[in-house]
C-alpha cells in the first residue's frame, strides 16, 4: 500500500494553538513543560522519575485487571517490564467506543507503539499504554459506530460509567457488524464474538479488542476504574476538594492565553464526580458542605474528605483532571492526542506545577484517510491533485467549471473597462455640479451588478455544461470527507483492518512517525490484487 504526505494546512486547517504546536512556536511555550520535537521527548525522558510506591501499585493494578487474558507475549513482556524501576510509558487514550470506534483511535494506538519503540533502550525500556475511559457516563457518544457509512448502534440502557455496563443486548449489533465487515474479515469476526460476548463488560470487551489487534505490538490496556490507583490520586482529589486546584489553575492559565487561543475544556469549582451504583453525578459546592448532584448525598467538608479517605474509588476525575491522574499512575514521558485533546492539556501547565507533577510531551496524533487507487487515478485524469480533495469544494468545483467552458465565465476586464468610462464620465459631467457625478456612479453601480449577475450566469451554465465532472468530484471528495468531516473521524478503523488485514497495524507503525507532522493519504490496491 503506497502512502502519499502531505502538510497538515493543506489538509485539516489545524487551530492555531495546533499550527503553534507543530512549529513549536513561541507563544505555546509557556503553556507546556517539554516541546513536540525528538530533544523536548529526550529531555522528558531524562527529566521522569517515578516513585516506587506507584510503581508497585501499577504493576499489582495491571495484575488484576489483565487476570488469566491470554496476551501475547510482547504485552507479558512490558508487563514485566513497567514493574521494574526505570521503565517508563507513552500513553494514548479514548472512549470506549463500540467495536473500537473511528479511525483515529486506531492512528493514536500505532502512534504510541511508534513512539515508545523509537524511544526504547535496553536501559531504559518505554512501554506503549492504551488509557480506557472506562469512567465515561455519556453513553451516547460510545454506543455506536460507523462501518461502511452504516450506523451499528448498541440498544443499551443502563446508566453510569460505561466501562462497567454489561453487554447485555448487544447481539444484533454484533451480527450487523460482522455482515459489513464482510466474509474476508474472518479474523477480525472472530476477535469481535469472542471480546463481545453478553457476560463481559464494556470496559472487558474493549480489553480483549485492543489485546487482539494491537497485543503483539507490546500495547498494554490499563483501566482507571481502579481502587488502588484510585488511592494513588487521592492526595490530588483532596486538594480539589479543599482548594478548588483546577479553576484556580486553569483561569491562572487561561488568562494567559495569547490572541487566537481558546479553552477546549470549562474547569468547575469542584471537577470530580462521584459514582453510585449505576451512577456517576458531579460534586458542587453547597455552603459550607459539598453535594451529590442527581440525588445523591450532601457532605460536610469533613465527612466529603473522610469518603475520600475511606472509599477513593467512588471518586472520578473530569476530562480536565483525568491528565493529572494518568500521570500520577504511569511513569509518563509523552501523551498521543488529537488537536481537542492537546487544547484541553494546555490549560493545565499551572495545575501540574501545583501538584508538582512532570507534565508529559504532548504529541500529536497521526492523521491519514485511506484512498481506493482507483479513485487517485480518476482524480489524476480530471487533472487534480490530492490536496484538491480537502480544499475549498466551491473553488475547486468553478476551477473545474471554468477549465472546461467554451466561454469566459469571469468579466474583470469588462468591469474594469466600466469602471474606466464611468470614471472620465464624471470627470465629464462635473462641471454640471454634484447631482451629475452622483448620478454617474449610480449608473456605474447599476452597471457593474449587471455584469455580475452576467457573470453568476455564465458560471451557471459553465457548471451545468460540467454536471457529469462535479459529480465525480463530489463522490470523490465524499469518500475522503463524508459530510464534511474527515473519514477518520467517522468510519470504524475495524473496515481497513477488514479490508486489508490485521497486519496492517505493522506497516501502519512502520511508517507513521508523529514527529514528521505530516498528513498521510494511504493509496488501496483493490481487495482481489491484495489477495493474490
Amino acid at each position: 500500500m503506497r502512502r502519499i504526505v502531505l502538510p497538515y494546512t493543506d489538509t485539516v486547517r489545524p487551530s492555531t494553538l495546533v499550527a503553534d504546536l507543530l512549529e513549536d512556536a513561541p507563544a505555546l511555550h509557556p503553556f507546556r513543560q517539554f516541546g513536540f520535537h525528538a530533544a523536548g521527548l529526550q529531555e522528558a525522558l531524562a527529566a521522569r522519575a517515578f516513585p516506587a510506591a506507584h510503581r508497585m501499585a501499577l504493576a499489582d493494578a495491571l495484575r488484576r485487571q489483565y487476570g488469566a487474558l491470554d496476551r501475547p507475549q510482547a504485552v507479558q513482556d512490558n508487563l514485566d517490564r513497567l514493574a521494574r524501576s526505570g521503565t517508563l510509558t507513552v500513553t494514548t487514550g479514548h472512549q470506549l467506543c463500540l467495536f473500537g470506534g473511528p479511525l483515529f483511535v486506531l492512528l493514536k494506538v500505532l502512534n504510541a507503539v511508534r513512539l515508545a519503540r523509537d524511544l526504547s533502550t535496553e536501559a531504559r525500556p518505554v512501554v506503549p499504554v492504551f488509557w480506557m475511559a472506562t469512567e465515561d457516563h455519556d453513553l451516547a457518544e460510545v454506543d455506536h459506530v460507523l462501518l461502511r457509512g452504516q450506523r451499528v448502534q448498541w440498544a443499551a440502557q443502563a446508566g453510569g460509567p460505561v466501562g462497567r455496563m454489561p453487554l447485555t443486548g448487544i447481539a444484533t449489533a454484533l451480527q450487523q457488524a460482522e455482515q459489513l465487515l464482510g466474509p474476508q474479515a474472518d479474523s477480525v469476526r472472530r476477535l469481535l464474538r469472542q471480546a463481545y460476548a453478553p457476560h463481559h463488560t464494556l470496559a472487558g470487551a474493549t480489553r480483549i479488542l485492543m489485546n487482539g489487534l494491537f497485543g503483539h505490538l507490546g500495547l498494554v490496556v490499563l483501566d482507571g476504574d481502579d481502587p488502588v490507583l484510585k488511592a494513588l490520586f487521592a492526595p490530588v482529589m483532596r486538594e480539589e476538594l479543599l482548594h478548588g486546584l483546577m479553576a484556580r489553575t486553569v483561569a491562572y492559565a487561561e488568562d494567559r492565553f495569547p490572541e487566537g487561543y481558546h479553552a477546549q475544556a470549562h474547569a468547575r469549582p469542584i471537577n470530580l464526580f462521584h459514582l453510585g451504583q449505576g451512577s456517576r453525578a458531579r460534586i458542587a459546592p453547597d455552603g459550607d458542605g459539598l453535594q451529590v448532584l442527581e440525588g445523591g448525598p450532601r457532605w460536610t467538608m469533613d465527612e466529603a474528605l473522610h469518603e475520600l479517605e475511606t472509599r477513593p474509588e467512588d471518586f472520578s476525575p473530569n476530562v480536565l483532571m483525568r491528565p493529572l491522574y494518568q500521570e500520577t499512575v504511569l511513569p509518563n514521558v509523552a501523551y498521543v492526542g488529537g488537536g481537542g485533546e492537546l487544547a484541553y492539556w494546555m490549560q493545565l501547565r499551572w495545575a501540574f506545577q501545583a501538584v508538582q507533577l512532570p507534565m508529559p510531551v504532548t504529541v500529536l496524533r497521526s492523521s491519514a484517510v485511506f484512498l481506493p487507487e482507483g479513485d487517485a487515478e480518476r482524480l489524476a485524469a480530471m487533472d487534480l491533485a490530492l490536496e484538491d480533495l480537502f480544499a475549498d469544494r466551491h473553488a475547486v468545483e468553478r476551477r473545474l467549471a471554468e477549465r472546461d467552458a467554451p466561454f469566459p465565465t469571469r468579466l474583470q476586464g469588462e468591469r474594469e473597462a466600466l469602471g474606466t468610462v464611468f470614471r472620465a464620465l464624471a470627470l465629464r459631467t462635473a462641471a454640471a455640479g454634484p447631482t451629475f457625478v452622483r448620478s454617474a456612479a449610480s449608473a456605474e453601480q447599476r452597471a457593474q451588478h449587471g455584469l455580475e449577475r452576467l457573470e453568476q450566469r455564465l458560471l451557471r451554465e459553465a457548471r451545468h455544461r460540467s454536471a457529469v465532472l462535479l459529480r465525480r468530484y463530489g463522490a470523490l471528495r465524499e469518500a475522503v470527507l463524508p459530510g464534511g468531516v474527515l473519514a477518520e473521524r467517522r468510519e470504524g478503523f475495524l473496515v481497513p483492518l477488514a479490508d486489508h488485514g490485521t497486519s496492517l497495524t505493522d506497516r501502519m507503525t512502520d511508517v507513521l512517525d508523529p514527529l514528521e507532522k505530516k498528513f498521510s493519504v494511504f493509496l488501496a490496491p483493490p481487495r482481489s490484487a491484495q489477495e493474490a
